[in-house]
């Protein structure tokens, strides 16, 4: 049996460290790396599951051509020609930006960026972005602290007095967050759940906050204003480590009080005020940001409200506190690597509203001709399934790079299928926890005629002339030496010593911003941004009521009252697999006692999800503790195996422009 060190490539927090088993070139298992820093041997079982998508019987292992409908296999040679040929005929008819590409971090790596060097090197292209996931909350924290950038784990866990976990079941998504957790709580840090979902460890909370989905932000601002009241924000911080308090403080006396926050969110004022007592009390308090609260209209103020809490707070650069939203501090070249500078057309979709924006080009003289997408699934995954289909059915060509004919994979001109990460070579980090960096090795060989990514955009450059640019040959190495260079030059981290140690830490500060030198264009933390003011936002956080509310538009409340949350599954990384674990035929639908009264149904009954986007079939399950006017499902579903979740959500982008507001969404409910 051969043990080779590789990392998993799924775009979560942890980033694990994996131990291949191969036995005579056959993948046998996949194991948990001991040596990890951070996962230490542990594996959860999506990771494990890798070993099943590799060998799994649905997986395409030639590339496919549709022809009068029906999937044909052809070479890669036929492929490349005939897609190099599309992609010339639009370019030369209609410029670079006729071919788009589409993408996310279905799997992630350092060399999947290769994407955009290609496209940059054909001379420009209509580039996707934006993000379904959490770009509201990023551009949130540019605002306030330069980029997203968090403590390490062992700061939390040894310095920590109280953490709150606002938005995020962390067994679910993040579970090597869990023995920092523990050993903060056998220290005696104090454990407080803000969520409208109960989750797995809200019986170790000494108190959970239900706010009503979408108002948040109201709740720090209630939050806010007592510690105005009271005499509990850092004086020394908002006066010589920020700028723009006193605006921000201002809009807060004037707009909002306790009770106001009260009414909004539907938490006790009480409850507002001992969490605020709590974080202006001089103690160490930890907040620990999920990937929901920015998925409405309000979203990306809804972070920065929160941001602005703990940094008024005193909770910002110092040990046991910190926002822990995001950790960007891989400072690869990226530039370089995608040879940004050589394209000289583009144009940008936003991934959010791609559909309206690919429908609004398609009569004039500059549409969408070819289309490529890669590591995403947006059939599945965009929110208003319908509109997503027509617009990618007025598209001429559409590939797709994937493994499985998923739901947007059924839809495409040609299926190019890729490797695993069994099968390549590459380097994994998070942008969303640790400082880690970690090399892959390949395990095996690639299965029947599979390629890697970069290898199928290799062969279509061929086709189109500017192989050597991109990279003739297997260039694995040199592109990893090119990205790396900055680290070469501030650590010593070099590919070398990367693959030879097995795991780097890209930056080793315990704490983040503890020197106060914020990456904000004033070098301070940002109460006011005018960076945020030129690009159309409000410089200070405010809070505006989501656009479907009860508060803000009634009518479509009486005929939707419900709040629809579509959270990560359980078992999957988002669409990624329904095909690998046994599903129930439909989604289960979770409600309160109370929306069983309202709607009469019971316990396994067959119910419709539905507003004016669509509706699903989902059976019941009533379920005590969470937000008494929520429904919960867990998203991950495939069209082409029945459900379309996406067909409730809505388009619509967040209010700071690059995110998503799917969990904006109303819905009633009604027995099949």
């Amino acid at each position: 049996m051969e043990l080779i060190k590789t990392a998993c490539p799924l775009d979560c927090w942890d980033c694990c460290g994996m131990v291949a088993h191969v036995e005579d070139g056959r993948l046998i298992k996949v194991e948990g790396d001991p040596d990890h820093p951070i996962t230490q041997g542990t594996l959860c079982g999506k990771g494990r599951k890798l070993v099943d998508r590799y060998h799994h019987a649905e997986r395409v292992l030639e590339p496919l051509k549709k022809v009068d409908g029906e999937w044909q296999p052809i070479s890669w040679e036929q492929a490349f020609r005939e897609i190099a040929g599309k992609m010339k005929r639009a370019r030369d008819q209609y410029g670079p930006t006729a071919v788009m590409h589409h993408y996310d971090y279905g799997s992630s790596g350092l060399l999947k960026v290769l994407e955009q060097r290609f496209f940059n090197l054909f001379g420009g292209f209509t580039d996707t972005v934006g993000s379904i996931c959490w770009g509201a909350g990023l551009e949130a924290q540019k605002y306030d602290f330069g980029y997203a950038k968090s403590h390490h784990p062992d700061d939390l866990a040894a310095h920590a007095d109280r953490i709150v976990v606002w938005g995020r079941n962390v067994s679910v998504t993040n579970m090597h967050m869990m023995p920092y957790l523990k050993a903060a709580l056998k220290r005696g840090t104090e454990l407080v759940i803000v969520d409208p979902l109960m989750t797995d460890l809200s019986d170790k909370a000494v108190k959970q906050l239900h706010p009503r989905p979408g108002s948040d932000g109201a709740l720090a601002l209630g939050m806010a204003r007592h510690l105005l009241d009271r005499g509990l924000v850092d004086e020394t911080f908002v006066r010589k480590q920020a700028i723009g308090f006193a605006a921000f403080a201002e809009y807060v006396q004037r707009e909002w009080t306790v009770e106001r926050a009260a009414e909004v969110t539907g938490v006790d004022a009480d409850d507002i005020r001992w969490l605020a007592e709590g974080y202006g009390s001089g103690q160490a308090t930890a907040t620990l940001l999920g990937l929901g609260m920015q998925r409405y209209a309000n979203g990306g103020n809804t972070i920065r409200l929160i941001d602005a809490l703990a940094a008024m707070s005193g909770n910002v650069g110092r040990s046991g506190g910190g926002v822990h939203y995001g950790n960007q501090i891989h400072k690869f070249d990226y530039p370089a690597l995608m040879a940004s500078d050589k394209r000289n057309a583009y144009r940008a979709f936003t991934k959010i509203t791609e559909a309206d924006e690919i429908l609004a080009v398609q009569e004039t003289e500059e549409p969408v001709q070819v289309l490529f997408v890669t590591r995403a699934n947006p059939i599945a995954q965009l929110p208003e399934t319908g509109k997503t289909l027509r617009a990618y059915e007025a598209v001429d060509c559409v590939v797709v790079i994937d493994m499985f004919l998923h739901d947007t994979g059924m839809i495409a001109d040609y299926f190019l299928p890729c490797t695993t990460v069994f099968e390549e070579e590459d380097i994994m980090y998070t942008s969303m926890w640790h400082p880690y960096m970690t090399y892959v090795n390949r395990a095996v060989e690639p299965r029947g005629n599979t390629k890697p990514d970069w290898a199928i955009l290799q062969g279509l450059a061929r086709e189109l002339g500017f192989v050597e640019e991109f990279g003739a040959g297997d260039h694995v190495h040199r592109w990893m030496e090119i990205a790396l260079k900055p680290l070469e030059e501030q650590f010593g981290i070099t590919r070398e010593k990367l693959q030879e140690t097995g795991v780097l830490a890209a930056e080793e500060q315990p704490v983040a911003w503890a020197d106060y030198r914020f990456a904000t264009p004033s070098g301070k933390y940002e109460f006011y941004s005018e960076q945020a003011e030129e690009d159309g936002a409000s410089p200070i956080p405010v809070y505006e009521e989501p656009m479907e509310s009860p508060l803000r538009d009634r009518k479509r409340a009486e005929r939707f009252p419900y709040h629809l949350l579509t959270i990560h599954p359980r078992r999957s990384l988002n669409s990624q697999y329904y095909h690998v674990v046994k599903m129930p035929e439909r989604p289960v639908v979770e409600i309160s006692p109370l929306i069983a009264r309202e709607t009469g149904l019971a316990e396994g009954d067959l119910a419709r999800v539905y507003n004016d986007r669509g509706e699903i079939l989902g059976s019941i399950k009533i379920v005590d503790g969470q937000h008494a006017r929520t429904i919960k499902i867990e998203e991950g579903w495939w069209g082409i195996k029945g459900t379309m979740l996406n067909a409730l959500t809505s388009n619509r982008r967040s209010d700071l422009g690059i995110g998503s507001a799917q969990y904006d969404c109303l819905v009633n409910l009604a027995k099949a």
